[in-house]
């Protein structure tokens, strides 16, 4: 199979792009918090204590994997406020927001006064973003106005494995169909993931860029974003398959558990082949081990992956709240 590879793996408009061009005023507002206020980058060492936060969640936001993948486009800082992770950064529409991360209190009124005395320095309302339905009583008596909302856009499709692998009776004939056609390929073979395939995975997003424009990628170049998971690999923590066809690598989903959910945070397929996706995760929810359910994440409000999360029938849609408070 031949194949045209990109110089070095990259686009020349890559690094521009993923370094978002920040107005003046929200530079200094991130400098401002962090050699004043104490926020900082996250570091290797911080995965355990996000870990402690995030688990109650199945929200790829909410993750270590998460803040440290995409570092170089958010602008992620993070300090503890009581017992409160809070995580500051830049919206896609270039303003101050921040996750806010239960501790064992349960409590987040330390948290909220603090950070809205800060942003509010600044003009700015007080954005808590990626809020579980579950976490929203959290935010009700804190004796200041909030407005909450929610969008379709962002809410995460969530799977049972029992139903995602049933192969049986007429409504699954199209699961049924799509696998016969992947595994009827010549040279398809689908390997477990593990450290020493990461760069085949690489190759795989490689093969995707080639034909696409990445000033058109929704929040910045992924493969960027992916890449830096080479330096916090962690046998164990990550899992899911890699496909490939006539010995290259064409496809990859890579996850990890977050609550009793394997989250696919990373899923490429390099080929417009039907039944790809469809094959590549039925193949992973049978590794052992596997939880009970799996998480495919939002569709952006992009209509062809909306309509292609909707047609492997998912068991629940999770919305992700937020919360403004005004200055």
């Amino acid at each position: 199979m031949e194949t045209a590879w990109i110089l070095d793996g990259k686009k020349p408009w890559e690094e521009e792009k993923n370094e978002m061009s920040l107005p003046r005023k929200v530079k200094d507002f991130l400098q401002w918090m962090k050699e004043k206020q104490g926020f900082r980058p996250f570091r290797l060492e911080d995965r355990a204590m996000v870990d402690q936060y995030s688990r109650e969640s199945v929200f790829f936001d909410l993750s270590f994997t998460n803040f440290w993948a995409w570092e170089e486009v958010f602008h992620y800082y993070w300090k503890m406020v009581g017992d409160t992770l809070a995580v500051v950064y830049i919206t896609l529409e270039q303003v101050p927001a921040v996750i806010l991360m239960p501790g064992p209190s349960r409590r987040l009124e330390a948290a909220v006064h603090v950070l809205r005395e800060l942003f509010g320095r600044w003009g700015y309302s007080l954005i808590c973003e990626y809020i579980p339905e579950e976490w929203l009583p959290l935010y009700k008596g804190l004796g200041v106005p909030t407005e909450v909302s929610t969008h379709r856009d962002w809410s995460d499709y969530v799977y049972d494995v029992a139903d995602f692998t049933l192969l049986e009776g007429g409504a699954n004939k199209s699961r049924r169909r799509e696998l016969k056609l992947v595994e009827g390929i010549d040279g398809v073979h689908f390997e477990p993931l593990r450290q020493e395939l990461f760069h085949p995975m690489l190759q795989v997003f490689d093969r995707w860029c080639q034909d696409r424009d990445c000033k058109s990628c929704f929040f910045g170049c992924e493969r960027q974003a992916f890449a830096r998971l080479e330096n916090i690999w962690e046998e164990g923590r990550y899992y899911g398959g890699l496909v490939y066809i006539e010995e290259e690598p064409m496809a990859f989903a890579l996850g990890e558990t977050l609550g009793n959910c394997a989250c696919y945070s990373f899923q490429k397929n390099a080929v417009n082949l039907r039944g790809l996706t469809y094959y590549i995760s039925y193949r992973c929810v049978l590794l052992p081990g596997h939880p009970p359910q799996l998480n495919w994440c939002e569709d952006m409000g992009l209509a062809g992956l909306r309509e292609n999360k909707l047609h492997y029938r998912p068991s629940r849609l999770v919305d992700k709240y937020t919360v403004t408070i005004r200055p």
